[in-house]
């Protein structure tokens, strides 16, 4: 039986509603140069919902402490990533930034909080369920895999290289997983957020809890 089949697709949109008024929210603080109240809320640490991926690892307030003008950085690469022409430059972007503690994994994040239309999550979260749809569903594998991703330091290069690699994929699969859910969500009554990649998300967070807890 698929895990899909055992969503609340309520929650889901719920979800998806919190994470679009957090994103209208951190553009209008972007435009407004508010750098203090931005990069608390793109960490996390206002409010986890801006950065799920800094809050859960703790990493908003070591990216604040350990480099010096850690609020500017974060503002500066919330620009730099507005001004990618493509995707696959968010990784480039992101290494290039120098932040300590800040990886794909935050940095995706708040590629995908800024600019949802054309960005994505590649966390734990959504490259578990990249590989979930990789493997046909085939969870245990999918289990194993994100296991290899994730027994690479951190703080390595070849951790970066090897995220960085696989974060290509993650929004094709966050788009397939929108379309698949589709009629799932209208079948429960529930009308899907039209933004695939903000939707996908919301769909991987509670897939992977459904699996991990």
């Amino acid at each position: 039986m698929s895990l899909l089949d055992q969503l609340d697709w309520e929650s889901v949109r719920g979800h998806y509603d919190l994470r679009f008024e957090t994103h209208e929210e951190l553009r209008l603080r972007h435009k407004r140069n508010q750098i203090a109240e931005f990069s608390a809320l793109a960490l996390g640490i206002e409010n986890p919902a801006g950065n799920y991926s800094a809050d859960e690892h703790g990493l908003g307030p070591k990216i604040m402490s350990e480099n010096d003008n850690a609020e500017v950085d974060v503002h500066a690469l919330a620009g730099s990533l507005l001004n990618c022409a493509s995707p696959r430059q968010v990784p480039v972007t992101i290494k290039a930034a120098r932040i300590r503690y800040l990886s794909i994994g935050v940095g995706s994040e708040l590629s995908c909080m800024i600019d949802p239309v054309r960005f994505w999550v590649a966390n734990t979260r959504t490259i578990w369920t990249h590989l979930v749809i990789k493997h046909k569903e085939n969870y245990n594998l999918a289990d194993e895999e994100l296991r290899l991703y994730r027994q690479a330091d951190a703080s390595s290069e070849m951790a970066y290289q090897i995220w960085a690699a696989i974060h290509k994929d993650v929004g094709p699969s966050m788009a397939q997983l929108a379309t698949r859910t589709l009629p799932m969500a209208q079948g429960a009554g529930i009308n899907p957020g039209p933004l695939p990649y903000l939707w996908g998300d919301a769909v991987a967070s509670f897939l992977y809890s459904l699996r991990h807890g």
